[in-house]
């Protein structure tokens, strides 16, 4: 679930998941409903613990696990695309995708939706623009991902898999899991753009 202008919102304007909202609000918005649900195939070569590790061909279940908590926490845009129209949409933006900037300044929550503008945003180079996500990534607006073929469920809501792929505990956020690769922590870059996801983003350029 999602919700807006609640007591305690960083920004009303926004639509906040509910395991965020619940955390800003001091209280449980929905007590009836979850706050995630993940859904895991039973069928895939997974690495449930118990041995040294995971082999090169198995995956790592509490990697992957702790990677989905992460978007069900909120890091997660709500956009869609239209592959024959080239159009893209946010019904209900959310402080993920306001802190997402375009190469010119501008807020991928501003932009028109549905719209050919923000179709070209979906599929073009996108950073974040959260104070606390740039200084843990060294001064540097983290990249994130966003190929020029839009791919649905990994487009914008990840980091950018070629500038992060190898970069240690940073790397949990890639779109791309490899066979073999573990994670026990979400890492400091990840906990500081969750941190900047409590706190109201920066205006963005006028549209």
């Amino acid at each position: 679930s999602y919700f807006a202008n609640f007591v305690g919102a960083p920004d009303p304007s926004l639509w906040y998941p509910s395991a965020l909202a619940n955390a800003l609000a001091g209280r449980d918005l929905d007590g009836d409903n979850p706050e995630m649900i993940i859904t895991v195939n039973s069928l895939a070569d997974w690495y449930r613990g118990g041995g040294i590790g995971p082999s090169k061909t198995e995956y790592d279940v509490q990697s992957v696990m702790l990677h989905e908590m992460a978007h069900g926490l909120g890091f997660l845009s709500t956009n869609s695309y239209d592959d024959f129209f080239g159009y893209g949409s946010i019904d209900q933006p959310t402080p993920f995708d306001a802190y997402l900037q375009t190469s010119d300044g501008r807020r991928l929550a501003d932009l028109p939706t549905p719209s050919q503008e923000l179709g070209v945003a979906l599929t073009s180079s996108l950073v974040w623009n959260g104070a606390l996500g740039i200084k843990a990534n060294g001064g540097i607006k983290p990249k994130m991902y966003t190929p020029s073929r839009y791919e649905p469920g990994s487009s914008t809501s990840h980091l950018d898999e070629n500038t992060f792929s190898k970069s240690g505990l940073d790397s949990v956020m890639t779109p791309s899991l490899d066979p073999g690769e573990v994670f026990r922590q979400p890492g400091p870059l990840l906990l500081a753009m969750m941190e900047d996801m409590r706190n109201k983003p920066p205006a963005g350029v006028a549209t």
